[in-house]
């Protein structure tokens, strides 16, 4: 697949007053939802709070999760001021109801937002707000870690989010606390609180060999699609979801920490493999097999043992790691 070059690291501070939209855009949220029908209830309601709402929901349910489809019922007869669909899916994993959603949404442009999160206050006019300049095709922002009981986390403070670093590693920190409140390009969004232009989402490929365990870096590969069109992608640290972290039934996701731990690799390499630039790919692949990082050990880790285990890597799922990456590359070059 052909790739555009993309810098290092793009944190330009953009004109936080854009350009006027020259007509109303039709805003489509998507949420995709599993065993979490309270919490479903929440997010649908927190959209119906906003000063300009959606124009439209979309909840995308397993087709078997009957709890869930209870209450996307009760809410489709409130008085909401978006008009409330259900898609259903029947695949597991976490990438098939977002490509379903995104599928079956017909706004403008189309967000993607977690079931178990509350959009904050004019999160949806802030996020419309950048689509006035035509070279946008996504937008996102933050996520902030709360709870009913104790409010916001404490994180860590970040002055950059969102970028892929020289040694092709996937820097997100979209939960820690921006050092910045101005909007700033980036490589990837956050999959809970990102949204594309309609005619950006039709055109992402949703790569199914990510789809194990919890998916992790399928918003990396789609970030790097939109950059590969030309297209600029924005972080506005005040487009915030409140996130609760509910509990999820998570059989046949959630693998054992070696299982989490290769396909968390395997994503990592396969998302670089395909979407960097050549030269980039190889630095990329390359330290990953010799280095890695501490939750997914490399090669020298693996070598060094106890010496490792001091500087904090997990040594005990390296083999685990460097096969995940065997397999993205056998996945990537034999076809």
């Amino acid at each position: 697949m052909q790739t555009r070059h993309m810098p290092e690291v793009l944190v330009n501070p953009i004109d936080s007053n854009p350009v006027p939209m020259s007509g109303p855009q039709i805003l489509s949220v998507v949420i995709p939802t599993y065993q979490r029908p309270i919490w479903i209830v929440r997010a649908v309601r927190s959209l119906a709070r906003q000063s300009r709402p959606p124009d439209e929901v979309v909840a995308v349910a397993r087709d078997t999760d009957l709890p869930t489809h209870a209450a996307i019922d009760g809410l489709l007869h409130e008085p909401l001021p978006f008009k409330l669909r259900r898609e259903l899916v029947s695949e597991p994993g976490f990438i098939p109801p977002v490509k379903a959603g995104i599928g079956a949404a017909k706004g403008d442009i189309i967000a993607v937002m977690d079931d178990d999160a509350e959009a904050a206050d004019e999160w949806a006019v802030r996020l419309l707000s950048h689509y006035g300049d035509r070279s946008v095709g996504a937008v996102g922002g933050r996520c902030i870690n709360t709870s009913d009981e104790t409010g916001p986390d404490a994180v860590p403070a970040t002055d950059r989010v969102g970028y892929v670093n020289r040694r092709g590693q996937f820097i997100g920190r979209m939960y820690f606390r921006p050092t910045f409140s101005q909007p700033v390009e980036v490589d990837f969004l956050m999959g809970g609180n990102m949204s594309f232009r309609r005619e950006i989402a039709r055109r992402l490929e949703f790569d199914m060999a990510l789809n194990r365990n919890v998916a992790q870096g399928y918003e990396v590969d789609l970030g790097l699609q939109v950059r590969g069109m030309g297209s600029k992608i924005i972080f506005d640290p005040l487009v915030a979801i409140n996130h609760y972290s509910a509990p999820r039934e998570a059989v046949g996701v959630r693998q054992s920490q070696a299982e989490g731990t290769q396909w968390y690799a395997f994503n990592q390499a396969r998302v670089a493999l395909r979407r960097l630039p050549v030269a980039r790919r190889a630095i990329s692949f390359a330290y990953q097999m010799t280095l890695g990082e501490r939750r997914a050990p490399g090669l020298l880790p693996l070598a060094l043992g106890p010496l490792a285990r001091k500087l904090g890597f997990d040594v005990d799922v390296a083999r685990a790691a460097i096969k995940g990456r065997v397999l993205a590359a056998r996945s990537v070059f034999r076809r």
